[in-house]
């Protein structure tokens, strides 16, 4: 059997892999020996073969679990060989589950294959915004926790459609209130609220030019403890959203902006008024600064909150 778990979103893809792991265990092998989990950067297609041509060891079958192969963009030639090799699994009772933390390239025929019997996959793709604000109600719920719907909603407002951070920033919740209902201001006191905030103000100090002012904010961020990775993910995702209202802010109100753009109202409603301190051409220049600074960040000597520094100084 051959399992296909990708999409957007790894946090339920990887709750996913979970569950098919725990009830491997428990209906087959306790001890896990028989699990074999490989990954993508550094797949060994003859490991691979070998792993899959071992019978289980006191049991009948093994899980054979593949990560990010697809997404890593394998050569051509390993792809077509692992490809050719799959055809010749398909009888076995191995159970192959390829897990994708993101949307691999759908042209491959290495994807195709995976993808052919719909039954076995599974695309978990970003949850809008009434999917999100069901899952948090589910999540409260089973955490045994209560919350107000204006807390609900400041907090889905500040996490985007990340569950990864949502979830986090709920069970950080959860654990300050204890049994107590959770309240809008106590979302405000949480950090991410803070930084959310700070990234307006930066935003805005950016608009105006005031690089002082700008550098004062990000060391902020720093001094709350908040990793480079996460300012910059922060950052990136701001001018993201700048970018998408930009060209609607002077063709639709702001309801409609909403609708088509499926952000939280109140991001619509903050974000607007920074729109109009932009031109395009200036936020296409800063995303691709901010592209490139991320990038920068896995291939360069100097620190990064250094390179965060050179970029608010270039701009």
């Amino acid at each position: 059997m051959f399992l296909f778990l990708h999409g957007e979103d790894s946090y339920r893809s990887q709750k996913k892999l979970n569950e098919i792991t725990a009830k491997f265990k428990e209906k087959t092998d306790p001890t896990g020996i028989n699990i074999n989990t490989f990954y993508g950067k550094d797949f060994d297609i003859e490991k691979f073969n070998t792993a899959s041509s071992q019978s289980g060891f006191l049991v009948t079958k093994r899980l054979i679990i593949v990560k990010n192969l697809l997404t890593s963009k394998p050569k051509k030639d390993l792809a077509g060989q692992l490809t050719e090799l799959l055809k010749n699994l398909k009888g076995s009772d191995n159970i192959y589950i390829f897990w994708e933390q993101g949307s691999p390239d759908k042209r491959t025929a290495l994807f195709k294959l995976l993808n052919k019997e719909k039954k076995y996959v599974q695309e978990f793709k970003a949850l809008e915004y009434k999917e999100l604000a069901d899952w948090l109600k589910n999540y409260l719920k089973e955490a045994g926790s209560k919350m107000t719907t204006s807390a609900q909603q400041l907090l889905l407002s500040f996490t985007d459609n990340n569950l990864w951070q949502l979830a986090n920033e709920v069970d950080k919740l959860v654990a300050y209130k204890k049994n107590e209902e959770i309240t809008e201001e106590d979302v405000k006191q949480m950090v991410t609220a803070k930084v959310y905030e700070n990234i307006f103000g930066l935003t805005d100090a950016i608009a105006t030019g005031d690089k002082k002012k700008s550098l004062q904010l990000l060391q902020e961020q720093f001094q709350a403890g908040l990793n480079e990775q996460y300012v910059l993910t922060m950052i990136i995702r701001q001018f993201r959203i700048l970018a998408q209202l930009k060209p609607l802010a002077e063709k639709y109100p702001e309801y409609q902006i909403t609708k088509e753009t499926k952000l939280h109202p109140f991001v619509v409603k903050k974000t607007l008024p920074q729109v109009k301190k932009f031109t395009e051409e200036k936020i296409i220049k800063i995303y691709d600064l901010l592209s490139n600074l991320d990038r920068k960040f896995k291939s360069t000597k100097l620190s990064p909150q250094t390179l965060i520094d050179l970029f608010i100084m270039k701009i």
